[in-house]
Parts: structure tokens; sequence; C-alpha cells
């Protein structure tokens, strides 16, 4: 009986400290700070420079073609976005025209984007050019 009592204690024995140190492994997350930081759901500021699509104030979206004319960008905007001219003269958002080249800035959070502010840097205003004489 002493000699199975032995041989059960010289074989549990040497397995727990291997236990313990795997249950302390998986118990101890790792963390990543930079991983952490940009996954932490803080809202980033970005901009998008392009030339407006199209404006449904009705829908509240905004479709705005990049510069070189490769992507489309879809906003979400709401009524109260402040509009800006490039000069700072402030704008009503109704007159927001497609064609205008615009800088429209948003804060991303996940995969949703809102829009804080709309930069006209040009009107939408089509110009006709005089031949030269």
């Amino acid at each position: 009986m002493r000699v199975a009592a032995g041989l059960l204690v010289a074989l549990i024995l040497p397995g727990l400290p291997f236990r313990a140190t795997l249950e302390a492994q998986e118990q101890r997350r790792p963390k990543v700070p930079v991983i952490d930081k940009i996954t932490s759901g803080a809202p980033m500021q970005q901009a998008f420079s392009g030339i407006v699509k199209s404006i449904d104030l009705e829908s509240e979206v905004l479709h705005v073609d990049n510069v070189n004319g490769k992507s489309t960008e879809i906003f979400p905007i709401r009524k109260k976005v402040r509009v800006v001219t490039a000069d700072g003269d402030k704008l009503k958002l109704e007159k927001l025209k497609p064609g205008a080249n615009v800088l429209v800035y948003y804060e991303q959070r996940g995969d949703r984007k809102t829009v804080t502010r709309i930069v006209v840097l040009t009107s939408g205003a089509a110009k006709k050019k005089t031949p030269p004489s």
C-alpha cells in the first residue's frame, strides 16, 4: 500500500508546477499597446479631397469623387454640418452643388464616418472660357 501511495505521489508532484505554469499562461493576456490604441474606438480625424458628384439632403448623403476620379466616397451628412469656403466664409449646406471642389473633414470610428466640416475650395458653377482674341 505504501508503495502504491509513494508511486502516486511521485507521478503527481512533478506535474503540478507544469500545470500551474500552463494555467498562468492562459490567464495572462498579452497586450500590444499600438494595437490597443488603434482598436480602442477613439475617433480618427481624416480628410478627403474631391469633387461633389451628388448631394441628397433628404437622405442626408453626400457622394464625392476623388480628385483623380478613380474612386467615390459616400458620406453621411447632417443638415447642421459646418460648411465654409476656403476664405472662411460660412455657407449653408443647400448651397453645395455638384461639381464643387471640396475638402471633407470627417471622423472615422470603426466603419462609421461622421462629417465634421466641409470646406468648399471652388464652387460648382461652370465657367465659360472665352477664346483669345
